[in-house]
């Protein structure tokens, strides 16, 4: 399936790393993420889909209050 990059880019946001449900959250990986995906941050590269639901799991259970819905709301993201 394709799909637009504000598209992809907003689902990144909300339904990867805004996402409390590991299972939601693997299948957003599953649909958007190819098997070779590469995700870069401050801490190192992260590559594949089990690395990403990893470091998106550990990012979002640091900030486990934040609610992505404020931003959406505000027009970020």
């Amino acid at each position: 399936m394709s799909y637009s990059i504000s598209t992809l880019r907003t689902r990144n946001l909300h339904d990867v790393f805004g996402e409390n449900d590991p299972a939601r959250r693997r299948a957003a990986i599953d649909e958007i993420f190819t098997e070779d995906c590469v995700f870069y941050e401050s801490r190192g590269v992260h590559r594949g889909r089990d690395e990403i639901d990893r470091i998106a799991g550990a990012i979002k259970a640091t900030h486990l209050t934040f609610d992505i819905s404020h931003c959406r709301a505000r027009g970020i993201g």
